[in-house]
């Protein structure tokens, strides 16, 4: 964490300050991303640590000093800087300012904490998200901000990030206009921008292939000796109370959505082959009792071969379109 503060701090060095003050004040941000901790579907959040820098020019601070001078941030005129996404974000650095001889004003700012996000999680484990530090400057007492961009620095992220099951892209300071409702009008804003690809390799092992283990255990029934009824039923059961669990336990990666993810397909498809697999067994059962034996096996035979080919069928059809 301290190599990402100075290496935001040395960044700050290379930007050139605002120069020009117009009658409705410019303002410039950098936002940088010191680091990503977690990404959290379930209550649609990620823990991050940003920087932000905002620079305007006061001509009233022009011309009284050589050089670089401190000053409280209540000592000077500042901008009302609301980060709307924030949900819980603990602020570091002092609140001062620095202003140089031009009267050019840098205020700079840590937040550490949880940031809102809205995912689209139709495709989980295989989606992208966007993920937004948007910084807004709301109207106070009829005093409007023009906030822009500060593209003097191309540095916007932190090399190494905690993050570990995500891939996060290359950031983007945007502008963008901001409505807190529909009806409201717009405001000015600046985003930082961060696209992230979730990483397969854990679901893939812990979700992809626990599941079709479970399944194919089902299938074994076609293999066990029709005269054994009991445990013929019993592993079709013991399968089918094992996927439940299982399904509860993966029920907290995802928040309650009204919409169903790739993952919540999946599990349906899964459920519903093993509850044929029951259904089969209890008809074969039952065509035995009345003396069909080979038809009895004549179904063995046939689900040896199509309940895998459906599965695999329908495994590819989810995961793959």
């Amino acid at each position: 964490m301290v190599n990402a503060t100075l290496a935001f701090l040395s960044l700050l060095g290379l930007a050139a300050p605002v120069q020009v003050r117009q009658e409705v004040p410019r303002v410039s941000v950098y936002i940088y991303l010191g680091d990503l901790v977690e990404i959290t579907g379930a209550d649609q959040s990620f823990f991050a640590d940003v920087y932000m820098a905002a620079r305007w020019n006061d001509p009233t601070l022009a011309g009284d000093y050589e050089g670089i001078r401190t000053l409280d941030l209540d000592d000077v005129w500042h901008p009302i800087l609301v980060i709307v996404n924030e949900r819980a974000a603990n602020r570091s650095l002092p609140e001062v300012v620095n202003v140089d001889a031009d009267g050019n004003v840098q205020y700079t700012v840590r937040l550490t904490g949880r940031f809102s996000a809205t995912m689209n999680l139709k495709d989980f484990p295989l989606d992208r998200q966007q993920f937004n530090v948007w910084v807004v400057a709301p109207v106070m007492g009829g005093n409007r901000v023009e906030l822009i961009p500060d593209t003097t620095v191309s540095v916007l992220r932190n090399e190494q990030l905690s993050i570990s099951d995500w891939t996060i892209a290359e950031p983007e300071l945007v502008a963008k206009e901001y409505r807190a409702t529909p009806q409201a009008g717009p405001l000015q804003s600046v985003a930082l921008v961060v696209e992230a690809k979730r990483k397969r390799g854990y679901y893939v092992i812990q979700v992809l292939i626990p599941l079709v283990a479970i399944v194919s255990m089902a299938w074994t029934v076609f293999w066990i000796d029709p005269s054994v009824v009991p445990t013929r039923v019993g592993v079709v059961v013991s399968t089918m109370l094992t996927l439940i669990a299982y399904r509860f336990m993966l029920g907290n990666l995802v928040p309650r959505l009204s919409y169903l993810t790739r993952l919540d397909y999946f599990m349906l498809g899964t459920t519903s082959i093993v509850v044929l697999t029951l259904f089969v067994m209890a008809g074969a059962s039952y065509l035995r009792t009345q003396g069909q034996d080979e038809i009895v096996k004549k179904i063995d035979r046939i689900g040896r071969v199509a309940f895998p080919l459906v599965f695999g069928t329908f495994t590819a059809l989810v995961w793959l379109s």
